[in-house]
């Protein structure tokens, strides 16, 4: 995984264009996306903001420091904005919310939570570690293990945020992206397996 964390437009801007690249060479434009809050809890007066921007493209992340951010980038409003790629989050409606208040809009925006959840899993709510373990990895059943509510204080500290955090982010942003992509993948294999059901399967070799 390659991570840049930055506050400055230009690299947010740069890291933009290196993956627009990759996305139009790609059959699957998906783009994975989240968003860390300057607060635990809003209010009217007080509501909450975007700390951090996450944003993934294959093994690509990039925590963006917008609550710190030198200079306002057009060119990310530009590629949230638009309808060219597919973005991907989890229980989005909030994200959606909050980054509306730094006049950045997401159009195309899927929510894994709306998409699919471990049907082997009782619990009512699933969150993203349930579902990246069942679809990833075990492994990922623990990756919001050690980070609670004092780490999530934090996230509007001023730069540079702790190495934990930096991991944190680019684990969830990752496992975000790679989530959907595999839902994808399924679900344009059963489609196709439907669509194809009248021909003789067999084995290719």
């Amino acid at each position: 995984m390659k991570v840049l964390y930055t506050n400055a437009a230009s690299s947010v801007e740069e890291w933009i264009t290196n993956a627009e690249s990759s996305l139009d060479s790609s059959a699957r434009k998906i783009v994975g996306v989240d968003v860390e809050y300057d607060k635990l809890n809003g209010s009217y007066f007080s509501p909450k903001k975007a700390a951090v921007i996450q944003l993934c493209v294959g093994t690509d992340v990039l925590v963006y420091h917008i609550c710190h951010a030198d200079e306002r980038s057009e060119k990310l409003y530009e590629f949230l904005f638009g309808y060219r790629y597919t973005f991907a989050g989890f229980c989005v409606a909030e994200d959606r919310t909050v980054l509306s208040r730094s006049k950045y809009y997401i159009h195309n925006l899927k929510d894994i939570q709306a998409i699919w959840r471990d049907p082997d899993n009782k619990k009512r709510l699933q969150g993203l570690k349930d579902v990246a373990g069942a679809i990833i990895d075990p492994i990922y059943f623990e990756m919001k293990d050690g980070f609670g509510r004092k780490e999530h204080r934090m996230w509007a500290d001023p730069p540079p945020l702790p190495p934990k955090h930096l991991e944190y982010a680019a684990r969830d942003e990752y496992a975000t992206y790679e989530v959907f992509r595999r839902l994808d993948v399924f679900e344009r294999g059963f489609f196709s397996l439907f669509k194809h059901s009248e021909k003789k399967r067999g084995r290719d070799w």
